[in-house]
Formats: C-alpha cells, sequence, structure tokens
C-alpha cells in the first residue's frame, strides 16, 4: 500500500501600517484568501474628505522581496489594486489614480479595496513584504499620504510522494542457504520530493523486523534538487534515524508552474550472515517511514 508523507504548513498574510496617519490610514480587514497562484487581501481606507477627493496608489520598490533571502523577489507589477469593480496594476513609477470621491459628505470616510498578487506559483518560505504609499489628493491640490506595509508569509512546506509500493523482497529456493550475496527487492522505493526549503531526507526504522538477517538500503539514482546523498550501502537497525540525503527548493523561480521536483530511487537489500542457520524462502516485507524537514 502507498504511503504519503506530506507535512504542510500554511500561508499568512497580514498587513500593517509603516507611517501611521490620523488623517489616511490604510487597515487590512478579515482573513485574507490564499491560493496556490494568488493572494488576496481586503482593504480599509480611512481618509478625511474636504471637498473633492482622489486617492492614489504606488510601490515604493520595484520588488515584492523575500526578507530571509533578498535575491528572491516578485516584480511588483503582479501586485493589483481592485476598487468598484475595477483592477489597477500598482508600479514603482508613478501614482495610480484608482477613486475619485465626488459623493460622500466632507469629514471622515470609510473605502474599501482588495490588494491582490497574481500569478506567483508556489514560493519558497519566508516573509516577502513591498511598502506602498496611498496619496490622497483634495481640491485644494494638497497631498495627505499613508504608507502601508503588504506582508506575507510562506511558512515551510515539505510533501513526499511514493511513486512505488513498500520494499519488497522475494526469497527464492537457490537463496535460503545463500550466506555471502545479498538479496535485493523485486523493485526499487522510488520517492519524489517537493519542498519551498533546503531539506533533509530521514529514513526511520520504527517498524523494521531484523531478527534473522541484516538489512541495508543503497541510493541508486537522485536527481533534481540534491544537494547530497549516501552513496554506500546503509546498514539498518530497528528504531534508528538515518540521514539519506540533503537538496534544494525544489522550485524554479517564483512564475506559474516553477515546481522541479527532485526524485530519490532506493534499492533495499537483504543478508543472511549466519552461517548456522538458512532463511526461510517466501516474502520480505517491512515497511519505513520517510520524514523530509528544512535543513
Amino acid at each position: 500500500m502507498k504511503k504519503f508523507l506530506i507535512l504542510l504548513t500554511t500561508l499568512i498574510l497580514f498587513c500593517s501600517n509603516a507611517n501611521a496617519n490620523p488623517a489616511f490610514r490604510a487597515e487590512m480587514s478579515g482573513f485574507p484568501f490564499v491560493s496556490e497562484n494568488n493572494v488576496l487581501a481586503n482593504i480599509n481606507l480611512n481618509y478625511i474628505k474636504n471637498g473633492l477627493s482622489k486617492l492614489s496608489v504606488m510601490a515604493v520598490d520595484p520588488y515584492i522581496s523575500n526578507n530571509e533571502n533578498p535575491s528572491i523577489k516578485i516584480p511588483v507589477e503582479n501586485l493589483y489594486l481592485l476598487c468598484d469593480g475595477k483592477e489597477f496594476q500598482i508600479t514603482n513609477s508613478s501614482q495610480r489614480q484608482f477613486f475619485i470621491d465626488y459623493q460622500n459628505p466632507e469629514g471622515t470616510v470609510q473605502k474599501n479595496i482588495n490588494l491582490r498578487l497574481e500569478n506567483i506559483g508556489e514560493l519558497p518560505a519566508g516573509t516577502y513584504s513591498v511598502l506602498l504609499r496611498f496619496s490622497n489628493k483634495n481640491e485644494a491640490g494638497s497631498d495627505v499620504e499613508s504608507e502601508f506595509f503588504f506582508n506575507f508569509i510562506v511558512n515551510d512546506k515539505h510533501i513526499i510522494t511514493f511513486l512505488t509500493g513498500d520494499p519488497l523482497i522475494v526469497l527464492s529456493e537457490d537463496d535460503i542457504f545463500n550466506k555471502q550475496s545479498y538479496i535485493r527487492n523485486k523493485s526499487d522505493v522510488r520517492l519524489n520530493i517537493f519542498s519551498n526549503t533546503n531539506w533533509k531526507l530521514w529514513l526511520v526504522t520504527s517498524k523494521l523486523e531484523n531478527d534473522e538477517c541484516e538489512y541495508y538500503c543503497q541510493i541508486k539514482n537522485a536527481t533534481g534538487k540534491i544537494k547530497s546523498f549516501d552513496r554506500n550501502n546503509i546498514k539498518l537497525l530497528p528504531d534508528k534515524r538515518y540521514l539519506l540525503a540533503t537538496g534544494e527548493p525544489t522550485l524554479d523561480g517564483i512564475c506559474t508552474g516553477n515546481k522541479t521536483p527532485s526524485d530519490i530511487t532506493i534499492e533495499y537489500l537483504f543478508k543472511n550472515t549466519n552461517s548456522d542457520s538458512y532463511i526461510k524462502e517466501g516474502l520480505k516485507h517491512n515497511s519505513f517511514t520517510y520524514i523530509l524537514e528544512r535543513e
């Protein structure tokens, strides 16, 4: 039976005022909606209307940056403001006017908008942020500005998918007196790895039954974002934890369709080392646990 070890964490988004201004401030309301390719946040703008108000926005920086790894950047042009059914692309080159208030009476007004980050794909873990500058221009031509940090956190995400089942070793009549050679599994175990961080792959032998022989495993092949792996036969003992491989995030950039999973193929071996006994023929079956975590 195939097994899946899935360690998932959530994507959390939060926003804050960088420079609180009682005459004009932006605050997030409710919880954001997050999907694989988009982030959507609901924002309340509170401003003082004095005659005609014209609301604008621009980004201070050209990128939404990963604070832990500044080389990971999302172009700020992927960020849009939604107001009254219309969509406005945010840039850092100029203010983008998105609302003109003709109707509300003078005084404090609240306007609801949305911020939507589009076409981001899966992202490496970390905190992402960009500083936005909102502007309210009144009839006299004076501006009131409010700075606002748009931030979101991508937590660790690790997934192992079994492309084959548990290791099965079949002993024939020719194998029961074999004291020297390894008896290999009928088909190798192949793991598909997804991780948005540098990762470590562990093998845990808590379910290993090892009363009549010795078990070994060996990584036969590793592709994708692999940094290192053990190329030797690893002798397996019950209730142990073995480091099999380390790797880099299985993500290729920040665009949609950026997944480049890593594959690891493992061969399991069985050996009788007791010259005074023989091994009963039949099927040898063991289940192993694999753990994928941040390096």
